[in-house]
């Protein structure tokens, strides 16, 4: 069923010209775009997700559009969009600048290569995930004792597991305060690269181990209302469905051309409220194919409830 005539008005007011908020929607996206190494430099893991959903969304550019038209015309989102860039505006100056010498001591292993800069860092910030167990941000001498997947990479032949952490402990806590910090982290894998050589395989384990915990829990609502999580999940399998049922899909071989694409070339150059739907579903089911994007739109879902509300609104239309 068509959704109401006012709730559209209300929702998607047109917009024909570069207006204010497309100024300023383009102005975050650029100040959040950092290189892939710098990212692994942030601390909290949900930044992250946001950092890696914003480089990938900026890649695919139907994916940006549908963004930048949810921006501006939908004032929960652009309530929310201003908190978290907030947040991540002096994260992002700080992430590059705490990167920056580790970079270029790995550029130098690496002759210069930034993809394997960004793979170093990027094993070395899942090593040390996993091994901060009380998520403090900072690795002590119990947590590193409590690793035998790192005391495999760090002791030497023969050598007592607490003298191999005191050698480490020496190697890395370049402050002196009994704690490493990331940063001192990937100084320490840069000089002593076996920490880096963590295979899949091993990162699996210690992930597993990690997982543990959690596995098998549930969220309970009151009054049988379902939680955010399984209703995010719910809109993303709706949004598969959709893609298939427009012919849009990737393997799709019974329609010749996907029905959204046929409706936007339509509408070539009208700016209306349907135009918009249109571009913003398109970029939808973009989206919903590119993981990173994926993964930082459902931590904004579940964390801030006015995106919850504006993706709600987006979905029934």
């Amino acid at each position: 069923m068509a959704p109401p005539a006012a709730l559209l008005a209300v929702a998607f007011a047109v917009s024909t010209t570069t207006n204010k908020y497309e100024v300023k929607f383009n102005r975050m996206i650029d100040e959040l775009q950092i290189p892939p190494a710098a990212v692994e430099f942030i601390d909290s893991p949900k930044q992250r997700l946001l950092f890696r959903g914003v480089a990938a969304g900026v890649q695919e550019p139907l994916v940006k559009r549908a963004f930048l038209l949810v921006y501006n015309d939908l004032a929960p989102v652009r309530v929310a969009g201003d908190l978290i860039f907030s947040q991540l505006s002096a994260v992002a100056v700080d992430a590059s600048e705490r990167a920056s010498g580790i970079t270029a001591r790995l550029a130098e292993l690496a002759e210069g290569e930034e993809a394997a800069d960004a793979a170093a860092l990027a094993a070395s910030r899942r090593i040390f995930d996993i091994l901060d167990g009380d998520k403090s941000g900072g690795l002590d001498r119990d947590e590193l004792l409590a690793s035998p997947e790192l005391l495999a990479l760090i002791r030497e032949d023969g050598g007592e597991d607490g003298a191999a952490v005191d050698r480490f402990m020496e190697l890395a806590d370049e402050n002196g305060d009994g704690v490493i910090s990331f940063v001192e982290f990937a100084n320490a894998a840069a000089i002593k690269p076996r920490i880096g050589l963590v295979d899949s395989a091993l990162s699996a384990a210690l992930l597993s181990s990690s997982l543990s915990e959690v596995d098998g829990k549930k969220q309970k609502m009151r009054f049988g209302r379902k939680p955010p999580e399984e209703r995010f999940e719910e809109m993303l399998e709706e949004c598969f469905k959709w893609e298939k049922d427009l012919g849009c899909g990737t393997d799709e071989e019974e329609v010749e051309e996907c029905v959204v694409d046929v409706e936007l070339e339509k509408a070539d150059g009208d700016d209306g409220d349907d135009n918009r739907l249109l571009q913003v579903l398109k970029g939808a089911l973009v989206g919903a194919r590119c993981a990173p994007v994926v993964d930082a739109l459902k931590m904004c879902y579940l964390d801030y409830s006015p995106l919850r509300l504006g993706g709600g609104i987006i979905f029934k239309l």
